[in-house]
């Protein structure tokens, strides 16, 4: 299953300067909720300081299999939500990000 992606960069930071702020050791998330949208809509920033192209989009992969794996995901409706994230995305496990993921959507909800 493919994620539905934002894909401008006025969606992102009107997400970031109206959202709800959530910080966690690997990523710093914004959530916005929208009564136009059916179901959600995800948005992954993986800046230069993480690391090179390589190491950048296993990050960008590693969080949107967390995204796409958790049980939350079906019940998420009407939301955007932005995740920027950290260096130590790398070196987090999988089941501790995965769960750092479903903290963040359970508490916006």
């Amino acid at each position: 299953m493919r994620l539905p992606t934002l894909k401008k960069s006025s969606e992102f930071s009107q997400i970031r300067n109206k959202g709800h702020y959530f910080k966690s050791s690997s990523f710093n998330g914004y959530i916005l909720h929208d009564a136009n949208l059916e179901s959600f809509l995800v948005g992954i920033i993986a800046s230069k300081k993480l690391g090179n192209a390589v190491e950048r989009n296993r990050a960008k992969r590693r969080t949107r299999e967390a995204i796409r794996t958790s049980s939350l995901i079906n019940t998420l409706n009407q939301v955007k939500f932005v995740l920027i994230l950290k260096k130590t995305v790398l070196k987090v496990p999988f089941i501790d990000l995965k769960q750092d993921i479903e903290k963040f959507i359970s508490n916006e909800k």
